[in-house]
């Protein structure tokens, strides 16, 4: 995997063939399938999409190692960075929570009531922690960059902070992954239970990379934005 990385030059296709995490990139640049044998590069040109930003991103969603040059993360706009992490803030909140709650539900309906009421409490607090992470990030983080990216910085805020207090989120989401391993009585409830941590490893898989981007992109994007603005 570390020696393999992916180009502008590909076929857009064999990109999802060789990673298929990589249709969540598409669908948070707004890139429908049906490509055909476009390359990268024809696709990214088509949906007004920086090809730079976006190989980049793919290669750090396939190998969590990968690492960008100062001139690679200098050739990325930061508002498409930006634009990127809010529309996957939007996709867990629309879709991905709401979806793993439903199946929370579907399971605690199947416990006896003092299992099933515990395992909502701790969704339901892992639910609270991780929208105040998103929404720090919208309303104080994103806002600041784009100060900076439109050369009115107000706040007195940077991205420095941001990085020391980069919370991991996935520490509860390990808590709750246990407690439904091993915890929930033997029941007639291990295909919900299985259906569920489906679910939940998808979603640390997500966030996991999620992260990685933030640490890896966005944060030296900004760095360099506030040297300008120095």
């Amino acid at each position: 995997m570390k020696n393999y990385s992916f180009s502008p030059r590909m076929k857009m296709a064999d990109l999802i063939l060789a990673n298929h995490i990589n249709l969540l990139v598409l669908g948070r640049f707004g890139i429908h399938l049906g490509f055909a044998d476009k390359t990268v590069d024809e696709v990214c040109l088509k949906y007004k999409v920086n090809t730079d930003l976006f190989v980049l991103i793919c290669n750090i969603f396939y190998d969590h190692d990968f690492e960008a040059s100062k001139p690679q993360i200098a050739a990325c706009p930061t508002d498409e960075m930006i634009s990127f992490l809010k529309k996957s803030h939007q996709f867990y909140r629309v879709e991905r929570l709401p979806e793993i709650k439903s199946a929370i539900q579907d399971l605690s309906a199947s416990c006896t009531p003092i299992h099933g009421k515990a395992l909502e409490r701790f969704f339901n607090e892992y639910y609270q922690e991780i929208e105040k992470h998103l929404s720090y990030e919208d309303q104080v983080v994103f806002p600041y960059i784009e100060e900076l990216i439109n050369y009115q910085k107000k706040a007195d805020f940077t991205i420095k902070q941001f990085e020391d207090n980069h919370d991991n989120i996935e520490i509860k989401l390990d808590d709750l992954k246990n407690i439904i391993i091993k915890y929930i009585p033997e029941n007639d409830n291990d295909e919900l239970r299985k259906l569920l941590l489906d679910k939940l490893f998808i979603f640390e898989e997500d966030l996991n990379r999620h992260q990685l981007i933030e640490d890896k992109l966005l944060v030296p994007m900004v760095l360099l934005l506030e040297s300008q603005t120095a």
